[in-house]
Order: C-alpha cells, then structure tokens, then sequence
C-alpha cells in the first residue's frame, strides 16, 4: 500500500508541474520548387552539327555555321536556369571538348563545341558549366532553343571526328 501512495504521490506532483510549462511544438518541413519533366524526345539526343573544310577555320576564335537544337520541357511551372556540362576544352574552358565517344577514328584537333542560347533573342554564348539566365516558364509545356557550332581553339584546325557528349542540369525557383 505505501508504494503505491508514494507513486500516486509523485504522479500528482509531475502533472502539477507539466500544468507550469508552456508546450513546446516543433513543426519540420520544406517548401520546393516544382520542376517540369523532360520530353521523352529531348533526353537523348543526336544532333548533327555538319561537317566543314577546314578552310572554313581561319583562326583562332573563327566559327562554323550554327545548328539548332531544343529541349522540350513538359508541366512547367514558375522560372528556371540550365547548365550545360561536359568534357570542357583545354584550350578553351567555356567550350565543350571532342571526344572519341562513338571510336570514329582520328579526332579533330584545334577546335571545340560553342553552346548558343537563344532564348533572350539573338544568340548568346552560354558557357560549358554555367547557369543560364533564369527563364520564366509559362505553365504547362514549354521549349528551350539552343544552337552549337564549332569554335577554333587554335590556329590551326586538323580533320577528323568532332564528336562530343553533353549533358544539362535543371535549376528551378
């Protein structure tokens, strides 16, 4: 019988002193920006930039003509910014390298891959591993242009396959 006095006893004075206390509530969580999901078509794609004399590089920084390409983006809503990555030149750390991805033979040499945006108006460079502008997304299906073209790195421009792979990361807010 005196244990369980003493129990009662120390039961009551705990939830006299719980009556005391402000309650203390900790609420976790996050708040996300929502994405868009990439069209099946524009995951893995295959665009050819052409191929060009190499009379048509005249020097360092001299280009070929461009080619489009676009990435269709599907459910979108509020702003993003694109980062294209890769293999970047040695000679050129913007630019994308060529690499022997497909075992094509001999590469070329002296020349390297331009990324275009051309989702501000008139083509702007977008540099291998930085952000792009921060796009607003209109609500629902929406598609970003691009363009790529070949850019000498050096003074001289040797034939052979100009092949390379690329790869883009979304940043939405």
């Amino acid at each position: 019988m005196k244990k369980w006095m003493i129990f009662l006893v120390a039961g009551l004075a705990s939830t006299a002193q719980a009556e005391n206390e402000v309650p203390n509530l900790t609420f976790n969580g996050s708040i996300i920006a929502e994405g868009c999901d990439v069209a099946v078509a524009s995951e893995n794609q295959t665009v050819h930039i052409g191929d060009f004399s190499v009379a048509v590089f005249s020097g360092t920084g001299s280009v070929s003509s461009a080619k489009n390409f676009e990435i269709n983006l599907e459910n979108c809503v509020g702003k993003g910014s694109i980062t294209f990555s890769g293999e970047s030149n040695t000679d050129n750390g913007a630019l994308l390298a060529l690499t022997n991805a497909t075992g094509e033979g001999d590469r070329a040499s002296g020349v390297a891959i331009e990324i275009l945006d051309l989702n501000s108006g008139a083509p702007q460079p977008l540099p291998l591993g930085q952000a792009s502008s921060l796009y607003t997304l209109k609500s629902g299906d929406n598609t970003l242009r691009y363009q790529l073209r070949y850019k000498a790195t050096q003074n001289v421009v040797t034939p052979g396959s100009a092949n390379a792979v690329m790869y883009f990361d979304m940043l939405y807010q």
